[in-house]
């Protein structure tokens, strides 16, 4: 793509890693070309790809030579070494107490597992509302099953790509921990307690925040699955809803977050059999550090 001085971004936009990473490139407006691995089929675990990021993992972004992996590592690269002179993404002070519960604040968006809260919603519908593209029931189903077999196939994934059989196997020992969370309501449920007790905090502090990339992609997370009317809409937290009405219409987010053509396409080639798991819908990071931190909170 003519214009992108060599920059790369490998991603399939159906995490909210890559969905905070893109939002936060369009945002700076960063020219870029996007290079689509489509996690469903397992693409992530090509043997080029493990070349690039041997965790298998994604986004990554590539620049020249350089490869930064990881959505918090991309989001602080693009702020101090890339385009630098653009508008911070972050909320700029001198106020060190206020920077210290600004970061606190992202720091805890951050750690929460969103493939727990995704994956959870398909086992226990009864507590979401109206999921909305692209979790709509066939997609549900699909992924649901996918993440019944996941860790068996990422444990086959292992014996094909030797180079990388370390960190599948400990991806799919996370995964077994995984799923025995999203199976039990109990458990998942304070998972969602969890969610809800740190939306009480953005309440309170959204009034010291600009436009929050993070908070941004949690939020429309918890709008496809169906749970704005349990954390914020009709009133709840007015402030969080005040904050998504607005945020939709900058034109990073429309550019990020997928349309209607996106979402069928990925209806139609999604298929059981292929699919390497759901854990694949957010980085092994997010699952380990997110039960990490739930985990403190819930104990």
């Amino acid at each position: 793509m003519k214009g992108t001085k060599g920059r790369e971004v490998f991603q399939d936009r159906k995490t909210q890693d890559d969905a905070i990473v893109l939002m936060a490139l369009y945002e700076k407006n960063v020219e870029f070309e996007p290079i689509v691995l489509d996690i469903t089929k397992g693409e992530q675990y090509s043997s080029w790809f493990l070349d690039i990021n041997p965790r298998g993992e994604i986004p990554v972004l590539q620049v020249g030579n350089q490869i930064i992996p990881d959505s918090t590592r991309i989001l602080d690269y693009l702020e101090q070494y890339l385009e630098p002179e653009t508008q911070p993404l972050m909320y700029v002070t001198n106020d060190i107490k206020l920077l210290n519960k600004i970061n606190k604040f992202r720091d805890l968006i951050e750690a929460l597992p969103a493939g727990v809260i995704t994956v959870g919603s398909f086992c226990h519908p009864h507590l979401c509302g109206n999921p909305k593209m692209p979790f709509i029931l066939p997609v549900r189903e699909v992924l649901k099953s996918g993440d019944l077999s996941s860790s068996q196939n990422l444990r086959k994934l292992a014996e094909d790509h030797p180079k990388a059989k370390g960190i599948l196997l400990y991806k799919a020992d996370i995964q077994e921990r995984k799923h025995e969370i999203v199976t039990n309501e109990e458990e998942y449920l304070k998972v969602l307690n969890v969610v809800d007790q740190i939306l009480s905090e953005v309440e309170d502090e959204l009034k010291n925040q600009a436009e929050d990339i993070n908070l941004t992609i949690l939020l429309e997370r918890l709008y496809e699955l169906g749970f704005e009317d349990r954390f914020w809409a009709k009133g709840k937290r007015s402030s969080i809803e005040n904050y998504f009405s607005r945020v939709k219409q900058r034109e990073s987010f429309k550019k990020t977050i997928p349309g209607l053509p996106h979402h069928i396409k990925m209806i139609v080639t999604s298929q059981p059999p292929t699919y390497v798991g759901a854990a694949a819908l957010a980085s092994l990071g997010i699952v380990i550090g997110g039960l990490y931190v739930v985990k403190k909170i819930i104990h």
